[in-house]
């Protein structure tokens, strides 16, 4: 193996890439120029492949903040920690609890996405009474149901609508149980 740049042949290499591909291994010697070179083509390469994301992430955003974002060239950073939405993508995490506030709906749409509830459910209690159980359902399905019809899935936002109210009925009749009592 020589110590020059694959891509230049000029240059010493001072980056060293290995790609394992199932059983095909490769590798590559780069010197900073080009190793720079490949990041920009990377990064390019990656902002075609996400367009479809960001137009239906500009689209489904409500206050416009990423709109702000994408057509001003300015990004949306973090008043706090200085952490921007760019950032977040890159590392997968924020810098502190003010991020939440100001990333706003891209972050949500993200942790959504990701995790399939933006909420953080953790264990539910063994001994959670039938009405809290119900409560915490109706949150998910109106949540669900928020994403649907911003989606456009109005079929599946019906249905949705329907386990909404068949839901809502259970609790009132909880309720009313309850209140005899």
């Amino acid at each position: 193996m020589s110590i020059f740049c694959d891509e230049c042949g000029k240059n010493i290499a001072t980056v060293f890439l290995i790609k394992v591909a199932g059983s095909e291994i490769s590798r590559a010697q780069l010197c900073e120029e080009c190793s720079k070179k490949m990041d920009e083509a990377t990064e390019a390469a990656s902002l075609i492949a996400l367009m479809p994301q960001i137009i239906s992430g500009m689209q489904s955003a409500v206050d416009g903040n990423l709109q702000d974002e994408v057509f001003s060239g300015e990004p949306i950073v973090c008043e706090e920690c200085g952490t921007s939405f760019n950032d977040f993508k890159k590392l997968g995490y924020l810098g502190c609890s003010a991020c939440y506030r100001v990333l706003g709906d891209p972050l949500e749409n993200v942790i959504f996405d990701f995790h399939g509830s933006n909420k953080h459910t953790g264990k539910t209690p063994t001994k959670l009474s039938r009405e809290a159980r119900l409560r915490l359902k109706l949150a998910e399905l109106e949540r669900s149901l928020r994403k649907r019809i911003a989606e456009e899935e109005y079929e599946a936002a019906a249905a949705v609508r329907d386990e909404i109210k068949q839901i809502e009925s259970m609790l009132d009749s909880e309720r009313s149980k309850s209140e005899k009592e």
